[in-house]
This record gives structure tokens, C-alpha cells and sequence, in this order.
């Protein structure tokens, strides 16, 4: 499971690749980033690949909202702001998205709670032990309103089995893709689904870290100086 993460610095994320300097040197002004406690339901930055040969920059509803619903909003009956990647290429919900509409989550961090007894979970910060912003794999839809003749992106991120850092921490974690895979995991033509579920695997442990932070991330609506604090300072 993957419900909150961080993103710092946006023209730092897109200047990390070939692919996607073209949105560094747009100097894209990038969702009100930073964001330090990204949070299901809210609209946050994806790059997709569209009509366009080249990546584009979206905002989009972290919650997938296929394509077919009704009212273009939030099923809050079904979570799906995350996507399992054992089965995701046969999912009835996210099997079409994955063949044909993947992304790319910009982040420098997520957070998970680690059970210490029934009573109690620390919040912790998993980021990578460099410190370099990296990239989530997820899948998207966009629900029209033909009507109104507006767009309403949302997306999902995809979590996979544990590695041996998250193992003790949670029994998820959200695929980090490399960045020698962005460029076919963007592509709509690419169908081969068989060689992305190759993709969707465990960060390597030794290139995370984690560490406890402030219980105030727990909220979504906390100031944003608040959510500072709570990602970057190590508590005692």
C-alpha cells in the first residue's frame, strides 16, 4: 500500500532524464510543488504520453476514476488510488489502463506506518539513501464530460511485494521504476504486457532509507510547514 507521499522539487525530478528535459526546460510551474503530504483524492502532477510522441505533464485525482463511470467522481466504496501488480494486466478495473494508459509519478519520498503493537504505528519516511527524486509506476484514465467538454484524469500507483527494508515496515510497496524503463513504460504502443509485469518488482533494499517522523502526517490537511518537518526532521 502506498497512501502518502512527498514530492520537493519538480524542475529537479525532470532534469534526472534525457526523456523528460524537455518539461525541465519548459520550467513547468508543476502543481504547487512541494508537496510534502501527498494524499489520496487530491490532484497531484503525472506524465503521461498521449497523442503527442513526447511526454506531457498532467494533473490528475489521485483515485482511478475509470473511464465509464457516471459522475466522473471517486468510488469511495472501492480504493483504488492503488493497484496490485500481481494481476493487474487481467484486473476487470485496471487490466485496459495497464496495456494502454501507464504513467509516471514524480516523488522524493513515501510514507508508511510500522506496527509496533496493537496499539500503536510510527510514521516513517522511505526515501532513496541518495536522496534523488525518483518515479512510481502507475496507470491513468481520463473521464470525459462530453457535456461539458472537460477531462478529469486520475491515476493509480502500482504496489508490489516488499523488499527486505519495507518488509519490516509493511507487506507493500510501491513499484520505483528505473529510469532506463521510463521510456517503454510510457508508451502506449508498447503492449507487450508481459515484459512491463517485469518491471513491477521491489526497489533494491540497499539503495532506501527509512526513518520515523512526525505523527502529523497522518493528516492531510495539516500546513504544508508542518508536513516539512514532518519529512525531513528525524526524530529523536
Amino acid at each position: 500500500m502506498c497512501g502518502r507521499y512527498i514530492i520537493i522539487s519538480g524542475q529537479k525530478i525532470f532534469a534526472t532524464t534525457e526523456l523528460l528535459k524537455t518539461l525541465h526546460e519548459q520550467q513547468i510551474p508543476y502543481l504547487e510543488i512541494p508537496r510534502y503530504n501527498a494524499a489520496p483524492t487530491q490532484k497531484l502532477p503525472i506524465v503521461v504520453q498521449r497523442e503527442k510522441n513526447e511526454p506531457q505533464p498532467l494533473e490528475a485525482v489521485w483515485w482511478l476514476i475509470p473511464h465509464w463511470s457516471k459522475d466522473g467522481n471517486p468510488d469511495m466504496k472501492f480504493a483504488s488510488f492503488n493497484a496490485r501488480a500481481e494481476g493487474i494486466a487481467e484486473s476487470k478495473l485496471f487490466g485496459k489502463y495497464f496495456k494502454a494508459r501507464r504513467c509516471l509519478i514524480p516523488a522524493d519520498g513515501f510514507y508508511e506506518w510500522k506496527k509496533i503493537s496493537e496499539k500503536e504505528k510510527h510514521p516513517m519516511c522511505i526515501r532513496r539513501r541518495d536522496e534523488q527524486p525518483f518515479f512510481f509506476a502507475g496507470v491513468y484514465s481520463v473521464w470525459k464530460n462530453n457535456e461539458a467538454e472537460k477531462e478529469k484524469p486520475s491515476f493509480s500507483i502500482i504496489t508490489t511485494t516488499p523488499n527486505e527494508l519495507m518488509s519490516e515496515i509493511h507487506n507493500r510497496m510501491p513499484v520505483i521504476l528505473h529510469k532506463k524503463n521510463y521510456e517503454e513504460w510510457l508508451d502506449p504502443s508498447y503492449n507487450d504486457t508481459d515484459a512491463l509485469k517485469k518491471l513491477l518488482v521491489p526497489f533494491p533494499s540497499e539503495k532506501m532509507k527509512a526513518y520515523r517522523v512526525s505523527p502529523y502526517v497522518s493528516n492531510s490537511k495539516k500546513p504544508r510547514q508542518r508536513m516539512y518537518g514532518a519529512a525531513e526532521r528525524k526524530l529523536a
